[in-house]
């Protein structure tokens, strides 16, 4: 798209984010983590961006609930982002020191064990806690870590975005059907993927339950790992009550127990693993990207009836 032809919406957007990007970096995380909290409590009263998603999203995840509890939990949902996007802008670009001070990984053993089958591991992450901040870490460690990443709307926030996420040395490949090869041949040897694997997938997805609904889910994270052979692990970067992170790994088995082995090995692992994320979600749903529009496939009529 030609920068003429540019809504100005997009130079709005660009504007805010070069200038949050120049501006968090230099406040203290307890600045950082106020002002935070305060655009998030005025977004939610004032300007409530896909708040009607949000509440549609916790009142079809969590039916058991009250209104008002879909309510709190929507408005510390709105807290919770601002401060994971704050988090982002900033952390990307202090110093080690500073990033280690806010950022821990419990565990990072696994992910060295892994490793040392030598056919590159894939990390499998949801839209939960600051899914981005694991791969700086590995980054930021001198690990060889890549992840893969949708293009932007907006060119010019695009551009400001992908450059900051990658000032560390983490590599990005593009989503979709075109980087598919790219991703193939990254996976080897020493090489960490990310990927987060709770997107819509559309027509072309497999269904499986995600917080009791049919769910439109992507195959691509077990069939990498299952045509390289790679170890695969699931990751979590939560934020706890100090609003600093820890990173926790959890080894993914790849093997379909004996009971299983008449579904389809991709449905029976990515269920799986959905499986795992949902259950930690359900015990900090606050962290979790209530925002984007998990369940707005159709779901098809046959499997619909598997529910009567």
């Amino acid at each position: 798209m030609n920068r003429s032809n540019l809504p100005y919406q997009y130079y709005i957007e660009y504007f805010f984010l070069f200038w949050l990007n120049r501006l968090l970096p230099r406040l203290s995380h307890f600045q950082r983590l106020r002002f935070a909290t305060i655009l998030g409590w005025l977004i939610y009263h004032f300007l409530p961006f896909r708040k009607k998603v949000v509440l549609t999203n916790l009142r079809r995840s969590f039916p058991e609930r009250s209104n008002h509890w879909h309510k709190d939990i929507a408005r510390k949902t709105y807290l919770h982002i601002a401060r994971v996007y704050f988090d982002l802008f900033a952390l990307f670009q202090v110093s080690n020191d500073r990033f280690e001070q806010v950022v821990k990984s419990v565990n990072s053993e696994v992910a060295d064990d892994a490793l040392k089958e030598n056919r590159g591991v894939i990390v499998i992450l949801f839209h939960f806690g600051n899914w981005e901040l694991a791969a700086d870490w590995f980054a930021r460690k001198g690990y060889k870590v890549a992840a893969v990443a949708a293009r932007l709307k907006n060119p010019l926030a695009h551009r400001l975005i992908f450059e900051t996420r990658m000032k560390n040395g983490l590599q990005l490949f593009k989503k979709g059907k075109r980087g598919n090869i790219k991703i193939i041949r990254y996976l080897e040897k020493d090489h960490i993927l990310f990927m987060i694997a709770d997107q819509d997938a559309r027509k072309n997805g497999i269904w499986i339950k995600y917080f009791n609904q049919w769910s439109s889910s992507f195959r691509g994270p077990v069939l990498f790992a299952q045509r390289r052979q790679s170890p695969v692990i699931l990751c979590t970067c939560l934020m706890d009550g100090n609003g600093k992170y820890n990173i926790h790994f959890e080894r993914f088995s790849m093997e379909v127990p004996k009971e299983n082995e008449q579904e389809s090995p991709v449905h029976y692992l990515t269920q799986s693993y959905t499986n795992y994320f949902e259950n930690l979600i359900r015990q900090y749903p606050e962290q979790y990207y209530w925002f984007h529009r998990r369940w707005k496939t159709k779901v098809p009529k046959h499997i619909a009836e598997n529910d009567r």
